[in-house]
């Protein structure tokens, strides 16, 4: 079974619920497809798609609907949503399951101290995740064989001020996805592998990690799929940004976060982060200067990750 992570950047095919949003170009979106159609998964987890009728658009005119599109619509303000694209030759069926309603039990400092002066009777608000958990569970024959939990995390966008680089409620949704996922492992006996995927709009490395992640390995036996293949770190980069000076940055913001079981039934040759292709097939090099970057279809390289599993 092979999986693709894909963040592909404001995937706008057609105008967003409210209007808004800008429309992908043409000739990114039909790059995109090719990317798709070269990798070839059997499930693509995508970030970043502006709706369902964006996503069933582009399998019906990009993809000659080979695939099945799953949306459901998350907590996203900006109408970027995640979705599964999922292979009509894929042996097994799927069930798609949201989580945008849930709580992730967390409150800004500032909302804490207002409290305290209201009456005993007052709430605190109620926060959920910025987008979602795009649950999608694997079944065969009713029997449920694998679980993906698809995410995308709070940016470091802090737009009221209130949370520098959005630190605390990207970790309050990290700690909150921890408990899901260790909830479904204990719903289902520790039988069924259940796999987190994401953009995490974080470094995540292991031993690198910024703080906010260290539930990911103090409280689950997940790793990312390439410290699984011995990835060199300089080869694991998947976002890049150009600031105004031009100066690089470059990060691994994108993960498939793999549970202990799985590790030995990767196939490193056929994981890894995926180099766009060029018109003639071949890879590209990393971007090094600014238009590079803005020439590419997504700010983020998509992932794979091959199993010998299902």
């Amino acid at each position: 079974m092979k999986l693709c992570l894909f963040n592909v950047e404001n995937f706008f095919l057609v105008n967003g619920p409210n209007g808004d949003g800008f429309k992908k170009p043409i000739d990114k979106i039909e790059w995109i497809a090719r990317t798709i159609t070269e990798i070839d998964a059997d499930i693509t987890m995508m970030c970043e798609v502006g709706g369902l009728e964006s996503l069933e658009l582009f399998n019906t005119k990009y993809l000659n609907s080979n695939y099945i599109a799953k949306l459901v619509k998350g907590n996203s303000e900006r109408g970027i949503e995640m979705g599964y694209l999922i292979k009509k030759k894929f042996a097994y069926s799927t069930e798609h399951i949201g989580h945008a309603q849930d709580s992730i039990e967390f409150n800004y400092h500032f909302e804490l101290m207002e409290n305290k002066s209201r009456a005993a009777n007052d709430q605190l608000p109620v926060h959920r995740f910025s987008r979602d958990i795009s649950e999608l569970r694997i079944l065969k024959d009713n029997k449920v064989e694998l679980i993906l939990l698809l995410v995308h995390l709070k940016s470091k966008w802090d737009r009221d001020g209130v949370d520098f680089n959005g630190k605390e409620r990207r970790k309050a949704e990290l700690k909150a996805l921890v408990k899901t996922y260790n909830r479904l492992r204990s719903e289902f006996n520790q039988q069924v592998p259940i796999i987190i995927s994401g953009d995490l709009n974080g470094v995540a490395q292991k031993g690198l990690q910024e703080p906010e992640f260290d539930d990911l390995y103090d409280k689950t036996d997940l790793e990312d799929v390439l410290e699984v293949i011995n990835e060199p770190h300089e080869q694991r980069l998947s976002f890049f940004y150009f600031a105004k000076d031009q100066a690089r940055e470059a990060y691994q913001l994108d993960y498939i976060l793999l549970p202990k079981e799985l590790h030995h039934l990767v196939s490193k040759e056929d994981s890894g982060i995926y180099l766009f292709r060029d018109q003639y097939g071949m890879p590209l090099s990393y971007p090094k200067e600014n238009y590079q970057r803005y020439a590419l279809p997504s700010d983020h390289y998509p992932i794979v990750a091959t199993l010998n599993f299902l």
